[in-house]
């Protein structure tokens, strides 16, 4: 006989990127509201239906890392618990 023969689990030879990521360190995701101009940030920002709103989606992690944003969805209401809620982004973006 020349080899062995085991009863145990097949291991992938990848490691799954997920995991990898989750075992180093968590990914901060933001989403931050700008003025028109894109030149700050707003903190307490306030809109009428209708207006155009300046939104940024990110991700911190390892600059080698890189890494996209993609939303699918997004709803703004006066707080997390409120109704109504009206779509921002809806449809996969």
């Amino acid at each position: 006989r020349m080899g062995s023969v085991s009863s145990g689990a097949v291991q992938p030879t990848w490691v799954p990127f997920g995991s990898t990521v989750a075992h180093r360190r968590r990914l901060r995701f933001a989403l931050d509201v700008y003025d028109s101009t894109w030149s700050s940030r707003l903190h307490q920002p306030t809109y009428s239906l209708g207006e155009l709103i300046n939104i940024e989606a990110s991700v911190s992690a390892d600059p080698r890392l890189p890494l996209r944003v993609f939303v699918d969805e997004c709803v703004a209401s006066p707080s997390a618990a409120a109704r109504p809620k009206y779509k921002v982004i809806a449809d996969n973006g």
